[in-house]
């Protein structure tokens, strides 16, 4: 199942079908948490008005409003960053929460660790682990690289992301577009 938004930033859940393309209804914006060993790949974008990353249950809207923050506690994850003409930027919430992006009135007690690195891998490699669900290998990629992470990171174009959570989630994302107002990623994620 992929996840991509149109226009009205309504998300929709899709199937594909070789060429052929089925809606199967709105994404719900309840929290919907990710089920222990169910593998997730998904298309989405984010805007300056959604900008909250969250990895959950396909069947869960992950574009969220800071709004949305402090009632989704653990399972907000990542804020992308707009403001720059020329640059987008990822962070992990609790990073955003400590910088006072999140506003002053949320209680950031309830975040998770969340922590991003560059994955280094190509975006054909991304596709193919993404296509084949290799758990194993896209969990030896975030490992292989936690040692890199970084508290924000700036993205470009074909850039590959890795990104790990103290509850033993993992996860990639590679950057399709970024405008200076909205960003859209292809991504996969699994909760063990």
């Amino acid at each position: 199942m992929i996840q991509t938004a149109e226009k009205s930033s309504l998300l929709r859940e899709l199937k594909y079908f070789g060429d052929e393309v089925e809606v199967q209804g709105v994404l719900s914006e309840s929290v919907i948490p990710a089920v222990r060993g169910e593998y997730y790949a998904y298309s989405s974008e984010f805007t300056e008005e959604w900008p909250l990353y969250v990895l959950m249950k396909c069947k869960a809207n992950k574009v969220r409003s800071i709004t949305d923050a402090e009632i989704l506690g653990r399972e907000a994850n990542l804020l992308f960053l707009f403001g720059s003409p020329t640059e987008v930027q990822v962070c992990a919430i609790k990073t955003a929460h400590a910088s006072s992006l999140l506003g002053n009135s949320i209680n950031g007690e309830s975040f998770g660790e969340t922590w991003i690195a560059p994955a280094g891998i190509a975006a054909e490699y991304f596709y193919e682990l993404r296509s084949q669900k290799d758990v194993t290998k896209l969990v030896e990629i975030c490992r292989a690289v936690y040692s890199k992470r970084e508290v924000s990171i700036a993205l470009k174009p074909g850039e590959v992301i890795a990104m790990m959570t103290d509850i033993g989630k993992y996860g990639l994302f590679l950057v399709k577009g970024v405008t200076p107002t909205s960003i859209q990623i292809d991504a996969c994620h699994i909760l063990l």
